[in-house]
């Protein structure tokens, strides 16, 4: 499961990047508490397209 925890990071980086320094908010995306809201699930459906096998 280390790859899920590479994205959450990864999503919780970008947004310390724009700005957001809601330091609450970021651990529980961290965590995997907000794995059902917007910015995962972009982050998510962005990464099964990326690791996709090539048709």
């Amino acid at each position: 499961m280390e790859r899920i925890n590479d994205i959450r990071d990864a999503v919780a980086k970008a947004l310390e990047e724009r700005g957001l320094d809601n330091r609450q908010f970021l651990g529980e995306i961290r965590a995997g508490l907000r794995d059902d809201g917007p910015f995962m699930t972009g982050a998510l459906a962005c990464a099964e397209l990326l690791l996709a096998p090539a048709e």
